[in-house]
This record gives structure tokens, C-alpha cells and sequence, in this order.
């Protein structure tokens, strides 16, 4: 919790219950949906509205503490942006794999700028594949 705590003070955020309670429930690395991350919040906290965790959620976004991640299924997903980071996403089940960059795509991210003359704050790299582990393992 003092991770998330610091994680919104970088970002000159108030370390509000809520918000707090958003990045303990995307820091389980599910992706969830809108509709999931309402679900699982309220049965922490059966008062949260959906429009609460609306609201969180954009300023959050906002300010580059969470980030959507569009799937071919067409809902949002929402993840926590601590670092740059791949999402391999399964085409079949729907599945999200959080994969570290490597130093060649800081150094690509570095030549695109270069190229481009612009400062990238952040690189979205989507990898769609065909079946995954999880797949694999319902079968």
C-alpha cells in the first residue's frame, strides 16, 4: 500500500481511500473491465458508486498513474502504468500478459524521437497473439 501511496504523490494526487482501493484492485495484474474493477471494489466497499470509480479512474488516468488497454473484444481494460511494459493479449480467451521492454525498445523509442524531434512520454505496445498458456491449460 505505501507503494500506491507514493505512486500518487509523484503524481501530486491526494492518496484518497478510493484511489487507493483502485490501484490495490489493478495491482492484482487481472486488466479487469470497467464493470469488473466496480464489481470487486464494491465488495470491498459496498457504498462506491459506479460513478466514483468512474471519476478515479480518469483522474488517474489523467495523470498517467493508469492506463487503458484497448482489446479486440472492444472494452477498455485498465492497468497501473509503474513502468514501461508489453501487454500480450490472446485473442481467443481474452487474456493480458504484462511483458517488461527490453533495451532495444528504449533504444527504438530513443530513435524515434530522434527521427521525429519529439519527446515520447509514453509507448503503448499491444502484441496480439492467436492462443496462450492460459488457453493451453483450459484444454
Amino acid at each position: 500500500m505505501n507503494d500506491f501511496i507514493t505512486l500518487l504523490k509523484t503524481k501530486e494526487l491526494k492518496a484518497t481511500p478510493q484511489r487507493i482501493s483502485v490501484l490495490k484492485e489493478l495491482g492484482k495484474k487481472m486488466h479487469p473491465t470497467i464493470d469488473d474493477l466496480y464489481e470487486a471494489l464494491r465488495k470491498e466497499n459496498p457504498s462506491m458508486s459506479l460513478a466514483t470509480v468512474y471519476k478515479n479512474l480518469a483522474t488517474l488516468k489523467e495523470k498517467g498513474v493508469v492506463i487503458e488497454v484497448n482489446t479486440a473484444e472492444g472494452k477498455m481494460r485498465y492497468d497501473i502504468y509503474s513502468k514501461p511494459h508489453i501487454h500480450i493479449i490472446c485473442k481467443q480467451c481474452g487474456a493480458i500478459e504484462d511483458v517488461d521492454y527490453d533495451q532495444n525498445l528504449f533504444e527504438y523509442q530513443t530513435a524515434l524521437e530522434q527521427a521525429k524531434s519529439v519527446k515520447i512520454d509514453r509507448m503503448d505496445v499491444i502484441a496480439s497473439v492467436e492462443s496462450c498458456s492460459v488457453c493451453h491449460k483450459r484444454s
